[in-house]
This record gives C-alpha cells, structure tokens and sequence, in this order.
C-alpha cells in the first residue's frame, strides 16, 4: 500500500515538471545573454595629445587616455555620464548619453562636434 502511493506520488511529480516544461514555465537557459550597452570611444588626437576620458553608467565606471584608436566600455542599458578631461590643449566636455539594449554609440573625442 505504502509502496503504491508514493510510486503515484513519484508519477505524478514527473507528469506535472514535463506539463510545465512543455507549456514553457521551464526556467530560462543559462546561455541567454543579458542585454547590454556598449560606448565606442575614437580616439583621433595627434594634433592635441593624449586625452582621457571617463566613463560612469549603469554597470561600469572606467576611463581611457590615449592619442590614437578606440576603446570600448559595456555596461547595462540606460544613461551614461561621460567626461573628457582637459590636458592643457583641449577644453573639457561632459556629456549624458541615453544608451538602449543591445545598441552601441560612437564617440569621437578630439571632434569639435562633441
């Protein structure tokens, strides 16, 4: 008698996780990627030196110097606080950018336009 109930108690247990996983309550995959948001910085400053910049958002808090190339900062979705610092021969600029999911923007630092 024992043996028989907890055999359908086993059963039923089984029957209901495969209901469920087969009407999509299952739990979600652990490859899912969680969404991000990227900052591409272009560094083009031979005429002005080395210049940092600083980069506060949600998920990431860094900076970067150089004259020339590109760096990248990943942090999750919403408003970054970026700042150039000044090296004597460029002024300094500050900047709040709204960044979505999965979205990068392109900063070019030594740009008048920025």
């Amino acid at each position: 008698m024992l043996r028989t109930v907890r055999r359908s108690v086993l059963t039923s247990a089984f029957a209901m996780g495969v209901a469920l996983a087969a009407i999509g309550f299952a739990p979600s995959s652990a490859s899912a990627t969680p969404p991000y948001a990227l900052v591409k910085f272009t560094f083009n400053c031979s005429r002005v030196g080395a210049v940092t910049v600083t980069v506060k958002g949600p998920g990431i808090a860094g900076s970067a110097r150089k004259v020339t190339g590109t760096s990248y900062f990943r942090g999750r979705p919403g408003v970054f606080k970026v700042e150039r610092l000044a090296n004597g021969r460029i002024a300094p600029k500050k900047k709040s950018i709204k960044i979505g999911k999965f979205s990068t923007r392109r900063i070019s630092v030594c740009s008048s336009k920025w």
